[in-house]
């Protein structure tokens, strides 16, 4: 069995916000009544301005016991609630990941897409009109934003072994 991928777009004056739902995997074992370990997650909100606060629920389908959840916020930190919390105070695109593992090693995987943008940028947003021209060009910088984020905790990650060894 394929897993299988939806991608949703959700319009938001002046800003594309993107949702990843289905990325999941199920695990190598198949239930002979339920089937396959597989994850819903959700959000409380997708895109807005900085700090974008948002609550995440997790859950599992088919689980054979209890479950442990690993939350990646595309920041550098994680949690191993169910139903983390979590604050993004840069702007950037963030991709949320949940891992869970039931007690019989069956595994599934979600992943959300999430902006976060700056608070003046995000009101103006909400009065204009979105344009292909002005969706491209928001997304350019966005983007951008996105990048030197990552460089940057990747330059920490670095320098964080290079101490250690």
């Amino acid at each position: 069995m394929r897993p299988h991928r939806l991608l949703e777009v959700a319009a938001v004056p002046g800003i594309l916000a993107l949702m990843l739902i289905g990325a999941g995997c199920g695990g190598e074992h198949s239930k002979a009544v339920g089937g396959p370990l597989n994850v819903s997650v959700s959000a409380d909100r997708f895109a807005g301005p900085t700090p974008l606060n948002v609550k995440f629920a997790a859950r599992p389908k088919n689980a054979d016991g209890s479950v442990h959840y690993r939350w990646r916020f595309d920041d550098g930190t994680q949690s191993e609630a169910p139903s983390p919390e979590h604050s993004f105070p840069r702007a950037g695109y963030y991709t949320v990941t949940v891992d869970v593992r039931d007690e019989s090693g069956n595994n599934a995987r979600q992943s959300l897409l999430l902006g976060a943008w700056p608070p003046r940028q995000w009101a103006e947003a909400q009065t204009k009109a979105v344009t292909p021209a002005g969706a491209k060009q928001t997304e350019k910088v966005q983007q951008h934003r996105t990048d030197v984020r990552q460089a940057q905790l990747l330059d920490k990650v670095r320098k964080e072994i290079e101490q250690g060894s």
